[in-house]
C-alpha cells in the first residue's frame, strides 16, 4: 500500500505532508485561496474524485470555497516514500468555455497567449 492509498483510506496522520512548494504557494496567491483552507480541506474532507496523472502523481478534486464562482479545485499530489507534496492547485473546469477558462489564467500565461496571438496574426498577413 503506497502513501496515496493510505491517504484515500483516511490515514492522514501518519503521512509527511509538504505544503511548502513555491509554485504551489504562488498558485494559492494567484487564485486568492488561503493555505489554511487547503490544509483543512486535504486533512479533514473527503475528495470528490481522484485519478492518476502521471508517474507517482495524482489529481485530486475538491469542492471550491463558497466565495468562488467555480465549483471545484484540482490539486496535484506528488507521492514518494511516505511524503505527499502538493505540486499545484487550479480551478477545475469541466464544461467551461474558453472565455471562462481564460478568466482564471495567471497574468504570465495571459501575456504569453497575447504575444503568441500577435505573432500569429503578423504571419497571416
Amino acid at each position: 500500500m503506497n502513501v496515496f492509498d493510505r491517504f484515500i483510506v483516511g490515514d492522514t496522520e501518519s503521512i509527511d505532508w509538504c505544503f511548502e512548494n513555491t509554485h504551489f504557494n504562488q498558485r494559492l496567491a494567484e487564485n486568492g485561496i488561503k493555505r489554511e483552507y487547503i490544509v483543512d480541506t486535504v486533512m479533514y474532507e473527503e475528495p470528490l474524485r481522484h485519478e492518476r496523472s502521471g508517474n507517482n502523481e495524482y489529481e485530486v478534486i475538491y469542492e471550491a470555497p463558497a466565495n468562488k464562482d467555480y465549483k471545484e479545485l484540482k490539486l496535484i499530489f506528488a507521492c514518494h516514500g511516505n511524503t505527499i507534496d502538493l505540486v499545484t492547485i487550479m480551478p477545475n473546469f469541466q464544461t467551461a468555455t474558453n472565455r471562462q477558462k481564460k478568466k482564471y489564467q495567471s497574468d504570465r500565461r495571459k501575456d504569453i497567449d497575447k504575444k503568441y496571438n500577435k505573432a500569429m496574426a503578423k504571419r497571416k498577413w
